[in-house]
């Protein structure tokens, strides 16, 4: 099965596991939960999108179905990004991160997979939600592109979890996605990933 970062990165190297860039610790350390969803973890920023002015890591589990278009979970993940050394992201901060990420990552892709996309058409509208608690959180909606199946066009629907760790200077975003609308009963999963991460 595919994955974002095994795609991403053999466009830059010939042999995947000769990169030795993203060569970190596989064991999870953010994202522990579900067991059953596919694992991943690399440095950031990544490969494909180099332009992220953050340093870090990002950990990633992606339903069964994330990759494979005909099925009910289709593009449904989350995801942890590890942002070191800072102290606050705004909502303009959190679209442009989005915005380079998947700009990259379906230029990337796409390119690996000979697919022909139009990246002008990628955009992020991100929403504040006003009745949160003390953690920030957003919404926010994607166009991008199914760049790991046919490369037809995705909607994405996102929440966005802000969480500082004052401590140490890091800040956590916890990223929950689906093109699924929030009353299907996969959003009760991500909700969950979502409530239960903490920060280590």
């Amino acid at each position: 099965m595919p994955s974002i970062k095994k795609i991403a990165i053999s466009v830059f190297c010939a042999t995947l596991f000769s990169n030795t860039l993203f060569a970190q610790d596989q064991a999870p350390q953010l994202l522990k939960q579900p067991a059953n969803w596919q694992f991943e973890r690399f440095a950031l920023p990544p490969e494909f999108a180099p332009n992220i002015p953050y340093k870090g890591v990002e950990e990633l589990r992606f339903s069964p179905g994330m990759f494979v278009k005909d099925t009910t979970t289709y593009f449904t993940y989350a995801f942890v990004a590890e942002l070191d050394s800072v102290r606050s992201v705004s909502q303009d901060d959190i679209r442009n991160y989005l915005l380079n990420y998947f700009k990259g990552l379906c230029s990337s892709t796409a390119k690996q997979r000979h697919l022909s996309i139009d990246t002008s058409k990628i955009s992020v509208a991100i929403e504040k939600n006003q009745h949160a608690g003390k953690d920030a959180f957003y919404n926010a909606t994607l166009n991008i592109f199914g760049v790991f199946a046919d490369g037809a066009p995705v909607k994405l629907n996102m929440e966005i979890k802000v969480m500082d760790d004052k401590a140490t200077s890091k800040i956590y975003l916890v990223f929950i996605a689906s093109p699924l609308n929030k009353t299907d009963k996969v959003w009760m999963t991500l909700h969950s990933i979502q409530k239960n991460f903490t920060i280590p």
